[in-house]
């Protein structure tokens, strides 16, 4: 435990009321409500653990080795949170370096907050380096994958759960076709939706809109949806059997499933229909700042992923001719 001595605190110093003044921050900045909840929800945990290690409540007696402290508890920790009980699965696990990473930047930007707000002459994060994790190969569904998952659907739907079946297909060719979010996705309310001819208005991370479109094998999966959704005056898109707005909770689960009953492994959900699209559009269409505008991206930085991985896809294709154990013959 990580000890010191404590001066006769402010009230502008606590610690406490710097994370929820932090917060509010966010909040009138206009960042997105995904946005400001990963901020709070990461910041309510390294309270929950600045209170279990009774460290002071005064920012001004926290030092760099509080926050090394910090991330050591969240990198090797396997007991999180002192969580039990159904929900709690997540932080029974160890986690990845990419988590630690996600803790880290809340962190640094929460201090370099705080600093720029007058309460503390420099950042206890300054001196403390956590590499950025690196990138993975991104895998996107098959062809083969994506109809096998439409299968499913198109079964529920002929066995006379026409709501749920032609809602879940829609929902999978609306991600596979536009690329969106699934925070953008939840989003969609019936007035965001052109039928006439495809365009669809998302939110998007910093509360920025832009239209996305989907073509015509989509917009007839979501006519087919609309035939079937309950006319109750919801406006969101996207209802559950209760004429509810589904979750962003529930379309995880919903693609869960989906994957389980069409036997297809390997990891991913929601988001990796995001990664799809981006792999089919750049082989049609070689244009980055189309694809970027498309995604939501403000930077090329995660557009570039999305054409190296293109690239490593084209030169294995190309090695399948080239392979110099195969061209020259030996046996």
């Amino acid at each position: 435990m990580v000890t010191a001595t404590c001066p006769v605190s402010l009230p502008g110093t606590s610690l406490k009321s710097l994370v929820t003044g932090f917060v509010l921050t966010k909040q009138t900045e206009g960042k997105s409500p995904r946005t400001v909840e990963f901020y709070s929800e990461n910041l309510e945990r390294f309270l929950w653990y600045a209170h279990r290690q009774e460290w002071p409540d005064d920012i001004r007696m926290l030092t760099e080795w509080h926050i090394r402290a910090f991330l050591s508890y969240v990198a090797n920790e396997t007991n999180r949170w002192g969580l039990e009980g159904n929900g709690s699965e997540t932080a029974q696990r160890k986690v990845t370096h990419t988590t630690v990473h996600h803790y880290f930047v809340v962190l640094a930007n929460f201090f370099g907050w705080v600093v720029r707000e007058g309460f503390l002459p420099a950042s206890p994060t300054a001196k403390i380096k956590v590499a950025k994790p690196k990138n993975k190969v991104i895998k996107p569904y098959s062809q083969d994958e994506i109809s096998r998952m439409l299968a499913v659907c198109d079964k529920d739907y002929e066995r006379n759960t026409k709501l749920l079946g032609s809602r879940n297909k829609a929902i999978t060719l609306v991600l596979l076709d536009s690329g969106v979010r699934l925070s953008e996705l939840i989003g969609i309310s019936l007035e965001d939706v052109n039928t006439s001819n495809g365009n669809i208005k998302v939110m998007g991370k910093g509360s920025k809109e832009r239209v996305v479109r989907i073509g015509k094998v989509a917009q007839k999966s979501l006519w087919g949806y609309l035939m079937h959704r309950p006319n109750n005056g919801r406006i969101e898109l996207w209802l559950n059997e209760e004429g509810k707005p589904l979750s962003p909770t529930a379309v995880q689960c919903m693609i869960k499933r989906l994957k389980e009953r069409a036997g297809i492994g390997g990891g991913g959900s929601v988001h990796r229909f995001r990664h799809t699209f981006a792999l089919n559009f750049l082989r049609v269409d070689k244009n980055v700042f189309n694809l970027q505008y498309l995604l939501g991206h403000s930077e090329l930085e995660m557009v570039r992923r999305y054409t190296a991985t293109l690239g490593m896809e084209d030169a294995l294709k190309a090695h399948e001719k080239a392979s110099p154990a195969d061209t020259m013959g030996f046996r």
